[in-house]
């Protein structure tokens, strides 16, 4: 069965080049996109991804405020968060941890090395 990568972000371009490396890839993955956190709240209960990328930055609900709700969910607390976020100081990195987050990938996303993050959770 295809593992489920529920891809959270605004910006149109990431996530046709996410869209794009995966495809590529052979990892046989299921792309779903939420445009922002408060989708990616929904799409987390309702799809059961088996890993989430999450901006951070984001109109309507950011990632810093989605990422505590998923992870306060008993259904959803278990699917690892990737932070996938432009924000590369080491109190982000700290703070992306600390509300659940497994990792933090910096933007601008280099293909194979997001793929090993990936590969890594699912």
């Amino acid at each position: 069965m295809a593992k489920k990568i529920l891809l959270v972000e605004d910006d149109e371009d990431n996530r046709d080049l996410v869209q794009f490396v995966l495809s590529r890839s052979r990892l046989g993955s299921t792309l779903l996109i939420a445009e922002n956190g408060q989708q990616a709240v929904e799409m987390a209960k309702a799809e059961m991804p088996d890993l989430i990328l999450m901006d951070m930055q984001m109109p309507v609900m950011d990632g810093w405020t989605a990422v505590p709700l998923i992870k306060a969910d008993p259904s959803t607390k278990h699917i690892p968060i990737i932070a996938f976020t432009a924000q590369a100081k080491v109190e982000d990195k700290a703070r992306t941890i600390e509300i659940g987050c497994v990792e933090h990938y910096s933007k601008p996303m280099d293909p194979e090395e997001l793929l090993g993050l990936i590969k890594k959770y699912i």
